[in-house]
């Protein structure tokens, strides 16, 4: 028996959003999710059948085009390939869960997606190094690579570093799809590590986000 206190598990950590994963097997993937008022969760593809629940406040769920206001003692189910979003537009703070159940004859997904369409990348443009801290900033890139890549969805993150007298690294961040990004760019991993690496570095970084659309490697 597993009993999980979803009250203890409620997480705002991020610009008043945040994401903490509950349950993680190959056919049931359990995900609760804070947002403060004002606060969402942008439109993306469900890459599996998505049951949602509110466990406290009140949101705007949508789905296939069609929106939804929704508090507790509902739920909505979400098919595989919709389009989807939640925004909470009340003035209290929304918790729900995202119950995902892949389904059992899909094969598993080898980590060699980047050859494939629709992966989503996110470029970062990393300040350069404050002097003296580039072997920190290095190591900081390592470790925090080792965390990341325990979060669902994760593919590859790879660190460029400068040439011909240049002093800025720019890292390139591979996963399944924009939703499992979200899930890890809201967490409190994320939040935690970024922190860190903020004293070694001359000013702020700079994301960029894209989709792969072709890629050919030898």
């Amino acid at each position: 028996m597993d009993v999980i206190d979803l009250k203890s598990r409620e997480v705002f950590s991020y610009e008043g959003r945040g994401v903490a994963s509950l349950v993680d097997e190959p056919n049931l993937k359990i995900r609760q999710v804070g947002l403060e008022p004002g606060k969402e969760v942008p439109v993306h593809m469900a890459d599996a059948p998505v049951t949602v629940q509110v466990v406290r406040g009140e949101g705007v769920f949508s789905a296939g085009g069609e929106s939804v206001r929704m508090g507790p003692g509902k739920l909505l189910r979400i098919p595989k390939g919709a389009q989807m979003g939640i925004r909470n537009e009340s003035m209290e703070p929304l918790v729900f869960l995202v119950i995902k159940t892949p389904l059992a004859d899909e094969p598993e997904r080898d980590s060699v997606l980047a050859t494939k369409p629709g992966t989503f990348v996110n470029l970062i443009d990393f300040a350069p190094p404050k002097p003296g801290k580039e072997e920190t900033f290095r190591e900081w890139f390592h470790n925090s690579s080792q965390v990341f890549a325990k979060h669902p969805g994760f593919i590859s993150r790879t660190l460029l570093g400068p040439i011909d007298g240049g002093s800025r690294y720019a890292a390139v961040v591979e996963h399944e799809s924009k939703e499992t990004f979200m899930d890890m760019h809201l967490s409190d991993d994320r939040e935690e590590l970024f922190l860190q690496v903020e004293p070694l570095v001359l000013g702020s970084s700079t994301p960029h986000f894209y989709e792969t659309l072709l890629s050919y490697r030898k």
